[in-house]
């Protein structure tokens, strides 16, 4: 009896040990871009070939798909998610020319110790816009206009620059279409979020800057009434994929000539990239002036895509017209300041984490648009032509020198009264707001 229990005992532990064994976990799919070599005719369909059946249950894996071209350039791959093991088998491919990680950004780091919100302004239609000061109750408070020259005093009262004749495309987290102080021409989603509104509050924000609408609303814009589009990369989160922005600029390349679309804001950050750099330039070779934050770490280092050199790269200055303690700054890589500190403009009209339709924010976020709205100036009044280095060094020639100048950034303080107020020529040695 015992031998027999024993013998039990014996079959039992080897069946333990022979049984069959338990299902693997799948592995985790993890996002890639991968690049497609510039001979692939139908990137979609060499996307659509290549994901097919990567997902157990048959759903698509396939997040975007690029294929853009300007001045002889291209743009061709598509966004994904897949294991390992399938991108190992994607990258053998011979019509892929790259795969890199789908790597995290995110609006510039937030500076902490927000300024008190003023109250509400919800009274009123957008209008209009135009020379004249509507009498926007807000103006007192945006000392940033009054610094770069984008309000001058007359016997009549406050004038405005008119409207810019170019677009310009606000790439970040949306816009709020229904807010009363802004116009929107037309909006874009590649966020992954379910629509193209701002419920994080820094797009509103930054499309303020750079539009906000000459109309007894609100604020004032730095161009106010000049066409914007509303080009969502950031999610809900404030958090940024970089084949999300890509897929914005890839949409900004097909698009900038039908909606004259010559300046793209970039008021975020991400990790240096191959394919994002590849996307940048074909952008500028499309003829888009791209302006992006310094970024907000205190540091010389540099932030993407700002550092690249098709892009404008911009640090935030304060009231004193000094660098702020946050910006990011060197010479060698930072081009031009602008007000970045204390800024006050719209906000979301729904729940959003800041709470009100306006308020102060502070960062490079906030300066960079002040530059995409004088570049949008400068283009339409003729002084801006050619390539961006041409854009670059006339912005630069028309800044006031300020502490860290030639230090700090390569130019000084942003300066736009030459671009609207019909000076036939700016001056080489500018005072803040005055031209000769």
């Amino acid at each position: 009896m015992l031998a027999a229990c024993a013998v039990l005992s014996a079959i039992a532990a080897t069946a333990a040990v022979t049984g069959p064994a338990q299902a693997a976990e799948p592995a985790p799919a993890q996002r890639w871009i991968v690049q497609l070599k510039d001979t692939v005719t139908d990137p979609g369909k060499v996307a659509e070939e290549q994901t097919k059946g990567l997902a157990r249950d048959g759903r698509s894996r396939l997040r975007h798909v690029y294929n853009a071209a300007a001045d002889g350039l291209v743009l061709k791959g598509y966004a994904l998610e897949a294991t390992a093991e399938q991108i190992a088998s994607i990258r053998a491919d011979p019509q892929v020319a790259a795969v890199e990680r789908d790597e995290q950004g995110s609006v510039p780091e937030p500076v902490a110790g927000p300024a008190p919100k003023p109250p509400q302004q919800r009274t009123g239609r957008p209008g209009q816009g135009g020379v004249l000061h509507a009498g926007d109750p807000l103006l007192a408070g945006q000392w940033g206009l009054f610094r770069i020259g984008a309000v001058a005093g007359g016997e009549r009262g406050f004038t405005l620059p008119s409207p810019a004749r170019v677009g310009v495309a606000v790439l970040d987290t949306g816009i709020d279409v229904n807010h009363p102080d802004l116009r929107v021409a037309g909006s874009v989603n590649f966020s992954g979020a379910a629509t193209a509104d701002d419920f994080y509050g820094h797009g509103t924000h930054v499309a303020g800057i750079v539009q906000a609408l000459n109309n007894s609303v609100g604020a004032e814009g730095a161009a106010p009434g000049t066409r914007l589009w509303n080009v969502k990369v950031i999610k809900d989160d404030g958090s940024l994929l970089n084949s999300d922005l890509i897929a914005g600029l890839n949409w900004l390349v097909q698009n900038a000539k039908a909606h004259n679309i010559r300046v793209a804001n970039l008021s975020l950050r991400t990790p240096d990239s191959l394919l994002l750099h590849q996307a940048i330039r074909l952008a500028d070779r499309a003829g888009v002036t791209l302006v992006a934050a310094a970024g907000n770490d205190g540091t010389t280092a540099p932030n993407y895509p700002a550092a690249y050199p098709e892009a404008i790269s911009v640090a935030a200055t304060t009231v004193f017209n000094q660098k702020a303690g946050f910006s990011n700054h060197g010479a060698s890589w930072v081009d031009i300041a602008a007000p970045g500190a204390g800024i006050l403009s719209t906000l979301p009209t729904h729940p959003t984490p800041p709470g009100e339709d306006y308020g102060f924010e502070d960062g490079t976020s906030m300066a960079t648009p002040f530059v995409s709205a004088a570049t949008a100036l400068c283009l339409t009044s003729g002084h801006c032509r050619g390539a961006v280095g041409d854009i670059r060094r006339t912005l630069g020639r028309d800044s006031l020198p300020i502490a860290g100048t030639g230090t700090e950034y390569r130019y000084g303080l942003v300066q736009v009264a030459c671009y609207w107020q019909t000076a036939l020529r700016c001056s080489r040695t500018n005072t803040a707001g005055k031209v000769s």
